[in-house]
């Protein structure tokens, strides 16, 4: 349910109707990808947090397994339902909104590759 209104908001959000090309990059639409993505963590937060402890990410789930917090069953099937429910996520915005799902970064503003890697190549 987090990705699926995260994807959402931010499908939304990156319609082609939806911003404004300019030489710099539009707030806006920033705003409103950051909202969905906070909107939706506290809702399933507040949702979910008796049953998982709200864990949503499958790094976190996979760490505390290792460190021992939680069992190592249950932290493989958390692991596992996570990257499920991230694929079925995207899957379901993929068919349910129109055109094909964006929700990727991508570089704006004149800036090429080499100046949006941390490390450019030498």
């Amino acid at each position: 349910m987090f990705l699926l209104l995260s994807f959402g908001g931010t499908h939304i959000a990156n319609l082609p109707g939806a911003t404004v090309t300019t030489k710099f990059i539009d707030t806006s639409n920033l705003m409103f990808i950051s909202i969905s993505f906070g909107f939706s963590l506290i809702i399933n937060v507040w949702i979910f947090f008796r049953v998982s402890g709200a864990l949503f990410n499958p790094a976190v789930s996979l760490a505390l397994a290792l460190a021992k917090v939680i069992t190592p069953l249950r932290g493989l099937l958390m692991f596992v339902a996570q990257l499920l429910g991230g694929i079925t996520a995207a899957a379901l915005i993929g068919r349910l909104m129109p055109g094909p799902l964006n929700v990727g970064t991508k570089l704006s503003g004149g800036i090429s590759v080499a100046q949006g890697q941390i490390n450019p190549p030498s």
